[in-house]
C-alpha cells in the first residue's frame, strides 16, 4: 500500500503539471536533494544518551496558477541511516497536493487532493511534535479524494450538485505493548458525499433563499463500521442593515452508525488484536446500531460583512438532540495579513475528518518548507494567501476507529512584516465518542479534549541568509478511565544560507519534550546540519 499510494500521489503531481503546461507559460516546478546529519542527546528521561544518524531525502514542489487550473503540490521521501545508538532504518513520506480545474465555464469544476502525513496511534501514547529518530506512536497516514461539481445559473435561480469520493488509510507496524486501555486503531475507510441545492441570491426578492440536501456514507474496515447521514435544509437570509444580515435555517437530519462486535479472548477478557494492533471482528456477531438520531434541526444567526475582505458569522440552534453553536471569522485586511477562525459542531470519523479537511483547504497551498526540518508534518495546511488554510490537528492527534461528535475551534493567522513573516495555527477539539455501550472497553460517552498549536517567525538577515524560530505544542486530555493525559512541545532555532543558485545549507538546534501521566518526562536536544541541492 505504501508504494501504491506514493505512485498515486506522484501520478497526481505529474497530471497536475501536464495539465498546467497546456494552459500556462511558466509553471513553478522544482526538485531537491537533501543530506542531513542529525545528533540527539537525552537531557531527561529514559533512552540512550546520544544517537546519531544520516537522513537522505528527495523532494518535489510545484505550483500552477492560470485561468483554468490552480494546482499546488509538495512531496518528500526520506531514508534514515543509523550510526550511533539504538535507532532503526526507516523510510518516511510527507506531502500534500490540491488541484482545482475549471472544466467547463459556468458549468463544471473538478477538485482533487492527496496528503501523506503522520497521526498518533494510541491516545495514551507519546505525542511527538517532530518526526525524528525513533519517534514513537506515529502511523503513516494517506488520504486522497476527487470531487466534480456542477454549478449553473438559470436566470435568477442558481443550481448546484457535487459528489466526493475519498479513501483514507493508516499504516503502522507497531503491534507491541498497548499503552493504557486497549483502543481500536484506525485502519482504512471509503467515504462518499453527495450534495445538491438550488436558490436565489440578489434577485428581485427582498431576501436570499436556498434549499439543499446532503448525503454522507462511509464504510470503515475496523469492525465493519458503517456511517450514514442524510440532511435536507432550507435557509433564508434577510438583510437588516447595510452590512448585516439575519439568517435562519431549518430542516430534517438522520444520522446512523453501526458496527460488529470485536472478538474477545475468553481467558483474558481483552479484545483479540490483529495486524497493526487493531481489533479483530467476531465472525459470529450481528451488526449493532451504535447511534441513531433523526428529527428537526435548525439554527439562526447573523452575518456581518463590513468589507469585501472581512466576514463575521455566528449561529446557534438545535442539532443532534441538543444545543449547537457554529461560527466563522475571515479577515484579510491586506495581501500580507490574514486570519481565519472556524467553530464547528458535527458527527465525525477519522477518515472523513482528514479527507474533509483536505478538501476544505485552498487549492493554492503554501508549499514552502517547514521552518524546522524535523517537523515534516504539521497540524494545518496553510494557504498561499495570508491567513487561509485548514487544520487537521484535531484528527491527526488521535487516530481512533470510533465515530464521535466533535465540537472544535481552529484559528490560522499570518502577518508579513518588512523583514519577518509570523504565522501560527491554534486549535481545540472536544470529542464525545460513539460506541457499542456493551462492548469491552467501550468508548461510548467518553469525552476527550485536545489543544494544539504552532507558531513560527522567519526573517532574512541578508540577501543570502536567514533565520527562523518555531514552536509546536499539544495537550491531550484523555477521558477514558485508566488512560493517560499527554503533553508535548518542541522549540527550534534555524539558520540557512544559500551558495549560488543551487546549493543551500541549514543548521538547526532544537529541544523536544513529552510528558505522560505516571511516566518521567522525556526531554531531548537535537542538532542538525544539512545541505540541499536544487535541480
Amino acid at each position: 500500500m505504501r508504494g501504491f499510494t506514493a505512485r498515486a500521489l506522484l501520478g497526481l503531481l505529474s497530471g497536475s503539471a501536464l495539465c498546467g503546461v497546456a494552459h500556462a507559460d511558466r509553471p513553478e516546478l522544482g526538485a531537491f536533494f537533501d543530506l542531513q546529519q542529525v545528533a540527539e542527546s537525552q537531557l531527561k528521561g529514559p533512552g540512550e544518551d546520544i544517537v546519531t544518524y544520516t537522513e537522505v531525502a528527495g523532494s518535489l514542489a510545484g505550483s500552477i496558477r492560470n485561468r483554468r487550473i490552480v494546482a499546488t503540490a509538495t512531496y518528500r521521501l526520506s531514508y534514515r541511516i543509523p550510526e550511533v545508538g539504538n535507532i532503526s532504518k526507516n523510510v518516511n513520506q510527507d506531502g500534500a497536493m490540491r488541484l482545482q480545474a475549471n472544466v467547463i465555464d459556468e458549468w463544471l469544476t473538478a477538485d482533487t487532493g492527496a496528503i501523506i502525513t503522520h497521526s498518533r496511534i494510541s491516545a495514551s501514547g507519546a505525542a511527538p511534535q517532530s518526526n525524528t529518530a525513533n519517534a514513537d506512536n506515529l502511523a503513516q497516514t494517506y488520504s486522497i479524494y476527487i470531487q466534480p461539481t456542477l454549478s449553473h445559473r438559470i436566470g435568477d435561480l442558481g443550481v448546484n450538485a457535487s459528489y466526493r469520493y475519498a479513501y483514507t488509510r493508516n499504516e503502522s507496524g507497531q503491534t507491541g505493548v498497548v499503552v493504557g486501555p486497549p483502543n481500536d486503531r484506525f485502519d482504512s475507510s471509503v467515504s462518499q458525499e453527495v450534495t445538491a441545492g438550488f436558490g436565489m441570491q440578489q434577485s428581485a426578492l427582498p431576501f436570499d433563499w436556498t434549499v439543499g440536501g446532503q448525503y454522507r456514507r462511509e464504510n470503515t474496515s475496523n469492525l465493519a463500521q458503517h456511517f450514514r447521514a442524510l440532511k435536507i435544509t432550507g435557509e433564508v437570509k434577510q438583510p437588516i442593515a447595510g452590512t448585516v444580515a439575519a439568517v435562519v435555517s431549518g430542516g430534517y437530519e438522520k444520522t446512523q452508525t453501526s458496527e460488529r462486535e470485536a472478538l474477545v479472548d475468553p481467558l483474558t477478557g481483552f479484545p483479540v488484536l490483529g495486524k497493526g494492533g487493531r481489533f479483530v471482528v467476531d465472525p459470529a456477531s450481528p451488526r449493532i446500531l451504535t447511534y441513531d438520531m433523526d428529527g428537526f434541526i435548525g439554527d439562526a444567526g447573523l452575518i456581518w460583512k463590513p468589507s469585501r475582505r472581512s466576514r463575521f458569522e455566528a449561529r446557534a440552534g438545535y442539532r443532534y438532540g441538543g444545543f449547537s453553536v457554529t461560527g466563522l471569522i475571515e479577515m484579510h485586511p491586506s495581501d500580507r495579513t490574514g486570519l481565519t477562525l472556524a467553530v464547528t459542531d458535527q458527527i465525525q470519523t477519522f477518515g472523513q475528518s482528514v479527507s474533509g479537511s483536505l478538501a476544505g483547504a485552498p487549492a493554492n497551498l503554501d508549499v514552502k518548507p517547514s521552518p524546522d526540518p524535523g517537523s515534516s508534518y504539521q497540524d494545518c495546511l496553510f494557504g498561499a494567501t495570508a491567513g487561509t488554510g485548514r487544520c487537521l490537528g484535531g484528527a491527526l492527534g488521535n487516530a481512533s476507529a470510533e465515530a464521535y461528535r466533535e465540537r472544535a475551534a481552529t484559528i490560522i493567522v499570518t502577518r508579513a512584516l518588512r523583514q519577518w513573516v509570523v504565522s501560527g495555527s491554534f486549535g481545540y477539539t472536544h470529542r464525545t465518542y460513539i460506541d457499542d455501550p456493551n462492548a469491552p472497553f467501550s468508548l461510548n460517552g467518553v469525552v476527550d479534549q485536545s489543544f494544539f498549536g504552532n507558531l513560527s517567525f522567519a526573517g532574512q538577515l541578508s540577501r543570502v541568509s536567514g533565520v527562523s524560530f518555531s514552536f509546536a505544542g499539544s495537550l491531550f486530555k484523555n477521558g477514558q478511565v485508566g488512560a493517560s493525559d499527554v503533553m508535548s512541545g518542541s522549540f527550534s532555532a534555524n539558520y540557512n544560507r544559500t551558495f549560488g543558485r543551487s546549493i543551500s545549507a541549514r543548521a538547526t538546534l532544537a529541544v523536544d519534550a513529552s510528558k505522560q501521566d505516571g511516566i518521567t518526562a522525556d526531554v531531548s536536544g537535537r542538532a542538525q546540519l544539512g545541505l540541499q541541492y536544487k535541480f
